[in-house]
């Protein structure tokens, strides 16, 4: 009976009750009505425990660690960049090698020197060797060209050399004055009215150029025409005019030049106003301008202004080896893209202005074009170069070549000789060391300019 009492029981649904454990000795019931079944307080939760969590690496730590990798990067493949990198130099021969007999106006023959003078130089490059002349690819030329502040005319004019593997830089100074006579490029007259003319006539050829590609195209016309002409190789050339060379002296600060003489000129016309008080001193953008433009106060005029722009160069040249840092570089750099025209790659430039940091002030060698300043038959003042002096200075700075630049392919056309003018033809011709050539072989390098090794002249 009992088992079918539980048999029904169990047919309406109901699950059969579990019987409770026994409680163990010690506990009461009212005690254990206030626990749940895991043992915990009523309204109790237990604490949770979560995973600790990894602390990560600081956002501003993970950058900083990239820059730092950037900057290691740059700076490895800049270093790797110096040391490799070696600026590309054209081998070929720029002006005609065919040796030929020059005379002179009294009909003297001038022999050329023999091939047996020729120097030996360590690293010339022989893909383009035309009759003997192969090519020193460690050592470059350059034509550097200030432009007066009115009209296109050239206040500076100078050929630079840089030979990176002996560490040297030559500078010669071609007079604006210089008479010059030839019917490539139509110059006749003074040659700071060279680039004026490659000027005008890009500009009459070619319409459509900006004002600095017919620059650009004027100054590789003057480039060609002193290649011919002097038997000199440039590979490059560099435009500036005043503003740029103000904006340069004022990036570094100024540039400290021990001024020989009192110095005033004003010229209204040219916004030109000089008054310079003697003595060592900082000279700002606009002072310096004044400094390397004097000439109404020297007795030699244009030569001594020369010779002052040897001064301010020397000093430049100190200033930017003694003050270079990376404000003064970034600050160059602006001048430099904003005013200075130049056919030079930035790469080659980098490498250049890197070497050339190097090199030291007795290694400068500064110079200008042997000659005379006259006045000439007409009444007009001319510098004449004097070809002897001239072609010894091109040989023993401005070569780039395994071969000596020989008397028979120099000026051979004497575009720098007038044989109608008695006087000028007298000068180009004579010996170096003849009364009438005033400006003779005098070479003073850096570190003589800088001990005060060179004397303006003044009235």
């Amino acid at each position: 009976m009992n088992n079918n009492h539980n048999q029904q029981r169990n047919n309406t649904g109901r699950q059969p009750q579990s019987r409770q454990p026994a409680r163990p000795s010690g506990q009461s019931g009212s005690g254990n009505r206030n626990r749940t079944q895991s043992g915990y307080p009523r309204g109790t939760a237990p604490a949770r425990r979560h995973p600790q969590k990894k602390r990560g690496i600081p956002a501003w730590k993970v950058v900083l660690a990239v820059v730092v990798v950037f900057i290691l990067l740059v700076i490895g493949l800049t270093a790797t960049f110096l040391k490799l990198y070696k600026p590309s130099v054209d081998t070929d021969v720029p002006f005609d090698t065919d040796d030929n007999t020059v005379t002179s106006g009294s009909d003297t023959i001038v022999t050329a020197p023999t091939t047996e003078e020729t120097s030996a130089e360590p690293d010339i490059d022989t893909s383009s060797d035309i009759d003997g002349y192969t090519r020193n690819t460690d050592s470059v030329n350059f034509l550097v060209i200030g432009r007066d502040v009115s009209g296109w005319n050239t206040d500076v004019i100078m050929i630079v050399n840089f030979n990176m593997k002996e560490g040297s830089l030559s500078v010669m100074q071609i007079p604006r004055d210089t008479y010059v006579d030839s019917d490539e490029g139509n110059v006749h007259g003074r040659i700071n009215t060279t680039l004026s003319k490659f000027y005008s006539a890009d500009r009459k050829k070619n319409p459509d150029h900006t004002t600095d590609e017919s620059i650009k195209a004027g100054m590789d016309s003057f480039c060609r025409f002193l290649e011919k002409i002097l038997c000199i190789k440039l590979d490059g050339y560099c435009y500036m005019n005043l503003q740029g060379f103000r904006g340069i002296v004022d990036a570094l600060g100024g540039v400290y030049v021990d001024v020989p003489y009192q110095l005033d000129y004003e010229d209204p016309d040219q916004n030109l106003y000089i008054h310079i008080k003697p003595g060592p001193q900082t000279l700002n953008g606009t002072q310096a301008e004044g400094f390397v433009r004097f000439r109404s106060g020297y007795v030699q005029a244009d030569i001594g202004r020369a010779d002052a722009q040897k001064i301010f160069l020397t000093a430049l040249f100190k200033q930017i080896k003694n003050s270079m840092n990376v404000s003064t570089i970034a600050k160059l750099v602006e001048q430099v893209m904003t005013y200075v025209l130049t056919d030079v790659p930035l790469a080659d430039i980098i490498i250049y202005a890197k070497e050339l940091l190097g090199v030291d002030m007795g290694n400068i060698s500064m110079m200008t074009m042997h000659g005379s300043a006259i006045i000439n038959e007409r009444g007009a003042w001319l510098y004449v170069m004097n070809r002897a002096a001239t072609l010894d200075m091109i040989n023993t700075y401005f070569n780039v070549y395994s071969k000596p630049i020989t008397d028979g392919i120099f000026d051979r056309n004497q575009s720098f000789n007038d044989e109608d003018d008695s006087i000028v033809n007298e000068i180009y011709w004579a010996s170096p060391d003849d009364d009438v050539v005033l400006v003779k072989p005098d070479v003073k390098t850096g570190e003589e300019i800088d001990d005060g090794g060179i004397t303006i002249y003044i009235k």
